[in-house]
């Protein structure tokens, strides 16, 4: 499956469907925009613009489309929803939101669901999910073979290891048997922060293809062998040769 992260400018619509295009004429069935990339402003009647533009670019061109909204139903979630050619497919509300997002009444999601689409197993982990390895896991023992992360990466921040941390998306999906594809907006945040792409798609293999900037509209596309992904999983014993005895303090809130 050709996969591809949208790599566009913060609220700019008509940005990210161009390189929608892009991606599209380069044979990518699967595209996946940045967290948030529609809220130049936190605003709850951006949502429903938003899900029109992705289940338009899925609808007329045959596709797969993924991106998030600020969603109030029964309660307000970062909720990234996936279509294929303009249907629903299903939605993930985020895991673990942040701490700006908390204070903004975003309530986090209750489990990791897998959607089947076009015979492949697929998960979103939403932006800061990815940094939570025993979310990953769940992911890898649910048997995703494409992990979606849309993000906002911050272009200054207080964490070490800045030109490291793509060996994180490595680290993943060598641990857990899938690829990842992520996608990181550029610009402004709603909160007024500093955003960068930093966009890339990721397998047990390596970093199969990167951004080459960070403030930039870019498409960065893959082909991702499902093939190899299974056959690597019947050899990751990782994923089945667990001592689940010795977990319990997992579940222990103040270890």
């Amino acid at each position: 499956m050709i996969v591809s992260a949208i790599q566009c400018k913060i609220g700019d619509l008509k940005g990210a469907e161009k390189l929608s295009i892009e991606a599209i004429e380069k044979g990518a069935e699967l595209l996946l925009y940045p967290e948030y990339f529609s809220y130049p402003v936190f605003s709850i009647e951006l949502g429903e613009i938003t899900l029109e533009f992705l289940q338009r670019m899925s609808r007329e061109y045959g596709v797969i489309t993924s991106g998030n909204i600020v969603s109030k139903a029964d309660k307000i979630t970062n909720r990234a929803f996936i279509f294929d050619s303009g249907d629903v497919v299903g939605y993930q509300d985020k895991v673990h939101p942040t701490r700006n997002e908390r204070a903004l009444g975003i309530t986090p999601g209750e489990k990791l669901s897998v959607f089947n689409i076009r015979k492949t197993k697929v998960c979103i982990l939403v932006c800061a999910d990815i940094l939570y390895p025993e979310l990953c896991r769940i992911a890898g023992l649910k048997g995703v073979e494409i992990a979606l992360n849309p993000v906002v990466s911050f272009k200054y921040s207080e964490l070490p290891g800045e030109n490291l941390r793509f060996c994180l998306y490595f680290a993943r999906s060598f641990d857990n048997g899938y690829a990842i594809v992520k996608a990181g907006g550029f610009g402004k945040t709603f909160a007024g922060s500093d955003a960068v792409g930093r966009s890339l798609i990721a397998s047990f293999d390596g970093i199969l293809a990167r951004s080459r900037s960070e403030e930039s509209e870019e498409v960065v596309v893959a082909n991702i062998d499902l093939d190899r992904i299974r056959s690597y999983r019947q050899i990751n014993y990782s994923l089945i040769e667990r001592n689940v005895e010795a977990y319990q303090d997992l579940l222990e809130k103040n270890i």
